[in-house]
């Protein structure tokens, strides 16, 4: 189980080559990859991305890579001699023609289009790709290790909420059944105030309560709650690498039965159990949002 915060940072460096990459995620609920790489690299985005989508599941994450060829490779920027001057010569003659003069007249020239463009070097795209994809790997590793390590902390902290969800789920089962009782008490009470204004055959108030006992039972509802957390805890034992919205499913299923426990139960002790029960789950989900 990993989570889906992670950073690492890898650097390379020889007598020829100096490559680092740095990468981090934060939660999103798919993969959202972004890229940074120099101009000389651009050859190799599709590739990268491919391996890090094969590693990396879920999550925001920012990969950057600073790539320095040491080598002698010549100039990778070059000006247009004669556009600069054809450029050069306007300004000169608007300054002539409307008695001004411009500032700074190169700052103007260098933004002119091609008075300034980049040549295209000769690189070794094999040598390149063997050098960064290697960092890459590393880097990658690293990243994974940290995402794991956080994923093991949250695995223990799910396992305390989950064994606290289950030990109130036990003495929700154990005072189920005293909802009927409870029922039939405040029924008779009632009644018997009423007793002299109104007739009523003990045939009838049987019927009410086995209506009531009927309407109340949560023996489903708690059957499928134990189902939930017991397959909850399987998933945070399987060695997969991905198993966020797995959990998110389950902890939305567990949700929704204790809601329909605490509407069927009027008994106060189960709606307390109900409700601090809610709590855990909600604990635990604000937790898994952060689960690849």
């Amino acid at each position: 189980m990993r989570s889906m915060t992670g950073y690492s940072k890898e650097l390379f460096e020889n007598d020829d080559f100096r490559v680092k990459i740095e990468i981090k995620s934060v939660n999103n609920k798919n993969l959202n990859l972004k890229i940074k790489l120099p101009y000389i690299l651009n050859f190799m985005e599709n590739k990268i991305k491919t391996e890090v989508a094969s590693r990396v599941f879920r999550g925001s994450v920012d990969l950057r890579i600073d790539f320095e060829d040491k080598r002698e490779l010549g100039d990778l920027f070059e000006y247009n001699s004669n556009l600069a001057s054809s450029y050069m010569k306007v300004l000169e003659k608007l300054e002539e023609d409307f008695s001004e003069k411009f500032s700074n007249k190169l700052d103007i020239l260098i933004k002119q289009p091609n008075v300034v463009r980049k040549n295209e070097l000769e690189i070794d795209e094999a040598e390149y790709s063997d050098i960064v994809k290697k960092t890459l790997h590393k880097a990658i590793d690293s990243f994974l290790e940290m995402k794991e390590g956080e994923g093991s902390r949250l695995k223990l902290y799910f396992e305390d909420r989950i064994k606290s969800i289950e030990e109130k789920v036990v003495q929700i089962i154990e005072k189920k059944e005293e909802v009927a009782e409870d029922y039939r008490e405040k029924l008779l009470e009632r009644l018997e105030k009423v007793r002299r204004d109104i007739e009523f055959k003990e045939e009838d108030l049987l019927k009410e309560i086995l209506l009531f006992t009927d309407k109340s039972d949560i023996s489903e509802e708690t059957s499928r709650l134990e189902s939930h957390l017991e397959q909850f805890k399987i998933e945070l034992e399987k060695n997969e690498s991905s198993i966020g919205k797995k959990l998110d499913f389950i902890l939305q299923e567990m949700f929704r039965e204790l809601n329909t426990t605490g509407v069927k139960c009027n008994l106060y002790d189960i709606s307390k159990l109900v409700v601090e029960c809610k709590n855990e789950v909600e604990k635990i989900r604000e937790q898994a949002l952060n689960i690849e």
